[in-house]
């Protein structure tokens, strides 16, 4: 009976965003022209004025940090950004939230082998053992306030498809750490694939090695499948944890996706014996011009800490794109 009635929600959303889903290039059309004018009426919004000043903000730091550290007095373009994702998960438990962001500062002018690293997930070692949101709370601000930010330099070797961070947890006391990073993959006509192989080492949180591969094949304009492989070994409790993806990507049109995925997990050590599974659909629709989009994900999950009872989420969120690549110009 839960199962069934689990089912029933999972359906009810996903034909209450039907219409959403069809939304077609008229109807996109009509709301860039709708939003067109309402700016010309009234010269813009505070809400884009922001979006503006921290893009802006973005980009200068990253321009004067890429200076100092090259020695070089040239401002040169870059790609660097932030991205913020928030909002709530809604249960039968009751309503949760989430808050994340991270950032990519690039530097061009030490020749693209550094970058400087920004998260607020820097505690979080694998996403092997995760079927939710990382960051997930009793609400956004608390996820806010319980965010564990990382940040760290990264030196890309792309002779050797490697990449070495060197960074520190913020928080009391400070947690340095260090991560290295080895990717391999080739891309034949629709074909794609690539491995990675990474060894990492925290103060507190101890020493792992972690692999991932995974491939994926385009078939036509609107449709792409594929499959991830990933497993996480952590030193200090001896425990290992592995994780399945199947995915397809589905084109609706510029700015509706969805995205359907079905994942296994697996964990062995003495405390983390258990396997699970989940699935879910991730409708995205990009809401203004570039860097303001909508997320849609209802999901089941089944847990065999919970004897694979049938658990249903909601998770509505937005995400936020800051960076000279998101700039309107002027």
């Amino acid at each position: 009976m839960i199962f069934c009635k689990d089912a029933l929600l999972f359906a009810g959303c996903l034909i209450l965003s039907a219409p959403l889903m069809a939304s077609g290039p008229e109807s996109d059309k009509s709301l860039e022209e709708e939003s067109h004018q309402v700016s010309q009426d009234d010269g813009g919004s505070w809400w884009q004025s922001a979006h503006q000043s921290v893009s802006e903000t973005v980009d200068s730091w990253s321009r004067n940090i890429d200076m100092f550290l090259s020695g070089n007095k040239q401002a040169l373009s870059n790609k660097s950004y932030m991205r913020l994702r928030f909002g709530p998960i809604l249960s039968e438990d009751g309503a949760d939230g989430f808050f994340d962001f991270n950032a990519r500062l690039k530097l061009p002018n030490t020749k693209d082998r550094l970058r400087l690293v920004i998260e607020s997930d820097g505690d979080h070692l694998t996403s092997d053992n995760e079927t939710t949101e990382t960051s997930r709370d009793s609400s956004v601000a608390n996820s806010v306030a319980n965010s564990n930010v990382s940040a760290a330099v990264r030196y890309i070797k792309k002779s050797w498809g490697a990449d070495f961070d060197g960074g520190v947890l913020l928080a009391f006391p400070l947690n340095p750490f260090l991560r290295t990073r080895f990717s391999q993959g080739e891309q034949y006509e629709r074909w794609r694939w690539y491995q990675q192989e990474e060894a990492f080492a925290y103060y507190t949180e101890g020493t792992g090695l972690r692999y991932k591969l995974g491939y994926a094949h385009q078939l036509g304009e609107d449709f792409q499948y594929g499959g991830r492989f990933g497993t996480t070994w952590f030193a200090q409790d001896d425990e290992i944890y592995y994780r399945e993806d199947i995915f397809l990507k589905q084109t609706i049109n510029e700015r509706n996706k969805l995205l359907y995925q079905l994942s296994f997990l697996q964990a062995e050590g003495d405390d983390t014996n258990g396997n699970s599974f989940l699935y879910f659909v991730d409708y995205s629709r990009l809401l203004h011009k570039n860097w303001l989009i909508g997320h849609v994900k209802p999901q089941m999950t089944y847990e065999a800490d919970e004897n694979y009872r049938a658990d249903f989420s909601l998770t509505l969120s937005l995400e936020i794109l800051f960076g000279k690549p998101y700039l309107v110009p002027k």
